[in-house]
């Protein structure tokens, strides 16, 4: 009989090396579960010549695939450990350790640390690990039968150690892709045929999750991405989707043994729709898929003028997370940055609040000729009292041009009406006094903008006062960030770019009631003037500068509309947004649904909710609107009886 050491590392094994073999072949059953897990079924795993089954589902995501941490460190034989406070999983076995963290893409490995390319997470309740990072450290041997869907795997007594990872060779001059928010330096070229561009098909199902792709001839290559399944010919402009033949105008071919296909076509066929961009003088190509890159569905636009609405006559601060506001100076410049790290923004705490909460928005152009690092981190200034980091999830995107507001702007406000943050492995940290530790560490390739959004909550160990330093600091060549205090460099009042600490991130406004068959009245909001509480003059951090942030960018703004409605029949309302002072793009959240607003071009495009039905003599429509960085206000609300 086998150990179960020996069981598990072989099933291990096998699920990673059934996973490299799904690039070529992915034919396994699956089950759709959301938040991209699948359930994987009709796999056989074979250990030694014995059969291995689980009590739970495997799962996969992102290509990767996973087992309950219970089930799987038990299975090995190890003693096992759980960090509550952390999220930490440890498993010890013939003087191995490893460490994983929920959520998180570091790992230790015998006291070394080792990056996850997917993190481990929770599902049902039950915390799961991913079977391939972990046979990747084990070793063994794994033999894949594709008529059976069958792992054979064959381990020896031994935990073999770890073989030195190959250390990829750079491509000079290479051509950049772009996947949603993935960064690729190209093996290959990319094609333009009769003004239509080509690429390897490797590259989209490499590089998204649920795809897959496959040899079915010499001259046929199966291309699967999120249920949809194409058929490419080499030479012909014939397609297949999902069985069915398409006439085209594009003709996939081979190149160097790969099937180069039809980006815009794929673009245009995958569900929801997307984007395609191809800057040939810079050699990169941009492909937004949108239902990869939102949570959310685009309201479509309509077309036409709009009144001239009035500014909001009441709005207030509301709650009590912080806004710190790191945009100024946005454009990293040698002149700006002289030296190899600085303090781009910092905001001074002392608080005898049980927790404090704050929210950090950043925006930067790294222009400094060469790939930089920036970071979120917390000082403690007590000398007695040690800080807990309660809560720290954030959200953050870049881009290597300048349709900022689609490309960043618009997914972090996606992603925070959604409460889709996602949780940092600073989460749960103690910071001792006089400590500093990084809260969350971004990198940011030259020529290229990032915008970051993080939320977290800090609390003293005991009790008592906090003292403490939160800041966004930058490194030129690879510096601990934990080791920047410098002061904090002036910002440039030339440019329009927010800067300072403010009492709150939350807007709530209310405009005047609107009774039904009454004529359209519309408010604007973020207009500078009523609603203008983030000023340079009411920051909390003074120290070389402050701007303020009248466009609201960080803000969730929250308006309620009271709605009178006499006769007490049912009456559907209309509601309708459009941007007042240029290109604008946000998100909206109206009874629970949130909805993207595309680009709208003020004075012709505007965008219409779905109909509110009111059912009572007086109700009040809630909506909740994050704008897009990059957008233009302010914004207008419009409400008129259908």
């Amino acid at each position: 009989m086998l150990s179960k050491f020996n069981k598990l590392l072989i099933v291990s094994i096998l699920i990673a090396s059934s996973l490299l073999l799904l690039n070529q072949d992915k034919t396994f059953a699956a089950q759709r579960i959301g938040n991209g897990l699948y359930i994987k079924n009709n796999v056989t795993v074979m250990v030694n010549g014995e059969r291995v089954t689980f009590n739970d589902p495997i799962l996969n995501k992102n290509g990767q695939l996973f087992l309950p941490m219970r089930d799987f460190y038990e299975i090995i034989g190890a003693t096992v450990y759980w960090n509550q406070k952390t999220k930490t999983a440890s498993a010890e076995r013939n003087g191995n350790r490893v460490d994983v963290t929920l959520n998180s893409r570091t790992a230790k490995l015998n006291g070394e640390t080792v990056t996850v390319n997917v993190p481990p997470f929770l599902y049902k309740y039950k915390t799961y690990v991913p079977i391939r990072f972990l046979s990747e450290k084990l070793g063994g041997t794994v033999k894949w039968n594709q008529q059976a869907q069958r792992v054979d795997i064959t381990v020896g007594n031994e935990v073999p150690s770890p073989s030195p990872e190959p250390v990829p060779t750079p491509i000079k001059d290479p051509y950049y892709l772009h996947i949603n928010d993935k960064r690729i330096a190209m093996a290959d070229p990319i094609i333009t045929k009769g003004g239509r561009s080509y690429i390897p098909a490797e590259y989209f199902y490499e590089n998204l999750e649920n795809s897959s792709g496959k040899w079915l001839t010499k001259d046929q290559f199966e291309l699967q991405i999120s249920g949809l399944i194409f058929v490419f010919t080499n030479g012909s402009s014939t397609i297949k989707v999902n069985d069915e033949s398409v006439a085209t105008d594009e003709q996939p071919f081979t190149r160097s043994g790969k099937m180069y296909v039809p980006v815009k076509f794929i673009v245009n066929a995958v569900g929801d729709g997307g984007n395609l961009r191809y800057l040939s003088k810079q050699k990169e190509m941009y492909i937004y898929l949108y239902q990869y890159m939102f949570t959310s569905k685009f309201l479509e636009k309509s077309y036409g003028s709009t009144k001239v609405p009035q500014n909001t006559p009441n709005a207030e601060l509301s709650g009590n997370r912080t806004l710190l506001v790191s945009d100024n100076p946005e454009t990293l410049t040698a002149k700006v940055i002289p030296n190899s790290t600085a303090t781009l923004s910092e905001q001074i705490v002392k608080s005898s609040e049980s927790v404090n909460e704050h929210r950090v928005f950043g925006w930067h152009y790294n222009t400094l000729g060469k790939n930089i690092a920036l970071g979120i981190t917390v000082e403690n200034t007590s000398q007695t009292t040690s800080l807990q980091v309660a809560k720290s999830q954030g959200v953050f995107k870049r881009s290597g041009h300048s349709w900022i507001n689609y490309d960043i702007g618009l997914p972090i406000a996606d992603h925070v009406l959604n409460d889709k943050l996602q949780q940092a492995e600073s989460e749960g940290i103690t910071i001792a006094p006089g400590e500093t530790k990084v809260i969350q560490m971004y990198t940011l390739s030259n020529s290229y903008i990032i915008g970051f959004l993080h939320d977290l909550d800090i609390q003293a160990v005991n009790g008592g006062e906090s003292s403490y330093t939160i800041r966004t600091v930058l490194a030129k060549n690879n510096e601990d960030l934990s080791t920047i205090h410098s002061e904090v460099v002036p910002i440039n009042p030339y440019a329009a770019h927010p800067r300072g600490v403010w009492p709150s991130s939350t807007i709530v406004s209310e405009f005047p009631t609107y009774t039904i068959g009454d004529a359209e009245a519309g408010y604007s909001i973020s207009n500078g003037k009523t609603d203008h509480f983030l000023t340079a003059e009411s920051s909390l951090e003074q120290r070389n500068g402050a701007l303020g942030n009248s466009g609201h960018f960080g803000i969730n703004y929250i308006v309620n509309i009271p709605v009178a409605n006499p006769s007490g029949q049912p009456q559907k309302v209309r509601l309708k947004l459009s941007g007042r002072g240029g290109l604008y793009s946000g998100a909206i959240k109206v009874n629970g649904q949130v909805h993207l607003i595309p680009t709208l071009k003020p004075g012709k495009e505007y965008i219409e909710l779905p109909s509110y039905t009111i059912n009572g003599t007086n109700e009040v429509i809630t909506i909740e609107v994050m704008h897009a960085g990059g957008s233009n206000l302010p914004m207008a609300i419009y409400i008129e009886t259908e």
